[in-house]
């Protein structure tokens, strides 16, 4: 089989919506009992339980309430009673509802779309120790998004955020030293950030360190080692890793079992990655790991053909594999 292809390192820094997090545990009629409810999946009850304190004036309740207004758990979804809730709290000093503020007004959900205003609220937030928070502020600035751009400061918000244990944190300084972006470049530094990501069950991490084992970059090349991180990766459902893993399997660098090849990289195909797409593609035109089905392997390429967000090399690669099955059907 014509393996013409390899995988790019892929390096994110993410700006995904996460959940936020709540008070301690405490005594039932307060907002921690409320959020102990939460937790419990009882969310009628987190509702009736915050609501009183919310009216009442608690800040930790208003932001626990506007979070089950925004989700809708336990209430009809209400986005702007929960931007209402959110504000109110926010401007108590709750930092969790500063930070919910920025992730809408990063997304425009509720709000209008504003990455200045959701610096604002970040800003608001990281002042009083809140580590995502941190994190989000970070990425703006290393991105210039509604701030002046400012890897210096990035780094800093990074490191404090990574000591708080966010996963995301220690991938972006891992991308910084890989890059040399702010620092100096450091491609050992780099795989111990992503190690520490790795270690916090971050599956990106896990992607990229197996990339730099796999690469040589670091030492002596360590299949074992970059297998077993690409396949955390992949079962954590990333779906470059997924990718990488089967190519891996083919090249006997990681143990398959009953595994093929071609299963990897339908589950790749399957979960939107245009590699695992492409590979898939070739494995049925080919017979590899599957009935040979050119007409299906077809339908894979053209829709790579047809997809702007695909890169030109791919493109490239998916039209001359195109040609080849066209000229074998003829």
């Amino acid at each position: 089989m014509n393996w013409r292809f390899t995988i790019p390192i892929l390096f994110l820094a993410s700006m995904a919506h996460v959940s936020v997090t709540f008070p301690a545990t405490a005594d039932e009629a307060t907002a921690a009992g409320a959020f102990e409810k939460l937790m419990d999946g009882k969310y009628d009850e987190a509702f009736a339980l915050a609501g009183p304190l919310a009216e009442a004036g608690d800040a930790d309740a208003q932001h626990l309430l506007g979070y089950l207004y925004e989700n809708g758990l336990g209430t009809t979804r209400d986005l702007q009673h929960a931007v209402d809730l959110y504000v109110k709290a926010a401007r108590a000093g709750q930092p969790d509802a500063q930070f919910a503020l920025g992730e809408l007004a990063y997304a425009g959900e509720g709000v209008q779309q504003s990455a200045k205003t959701a610096a604002g609220w970040y800003r608001l937030a990281e002042r009083l120790g809140h580590a995502r928070a941190k994190l989000r502020l970070g990425v703006l600035y290393a991105q210039g998004e509604g701030v002046e751009r400012d890897m210096g400061h990035a780094l800093e918000l990074f490191t404090e955020a990574a000591q708080a244990g966010e996963a995301e944190a220690m991938r972006n300084l891992a991308i910084a030293y890989l890059a040399g972006d702010g620092v100096a470049r450091n491609d050992q530094k780099a795989a111990e950030w992503f190690e520490k990501g790795a270690q916090s069950d971050d599956p990106v991490s896990h992607y990229n360190l197996g990339l730099l084992l796999q690469s040589g970059r670091i030492g002596e090349r360590d299949l074992d080692a970059a297998a077993a991180h690409m396949r955390a990766a992949a079962e954590a459902g990333f779906p470059p890793a997924m990718s990488a893993v089967g190519l891996l399997i083919h090249d006997g660098a990681a143990s398959s079992d009953d595994e093929r090849p071609a299963d990897w990289f339908e589950r790749a195909a399957v979960a939107g990655d245009h590699h695992g797409r492409f590979l898939y593609a070739v494995a049925l035109s080919e017979g590899d790991g599957r009935a040979k089905d050119p007409d299906s392997a077809l339908v894979l390429l053209d829709d790579l053909l047809s997809d702007p967000a695909v890169d030109a090399t791919l493109k490239k690669q998916a039209s001359e594999l195109r040609k080849r099955i066209a000229r074998r059907k003829k």
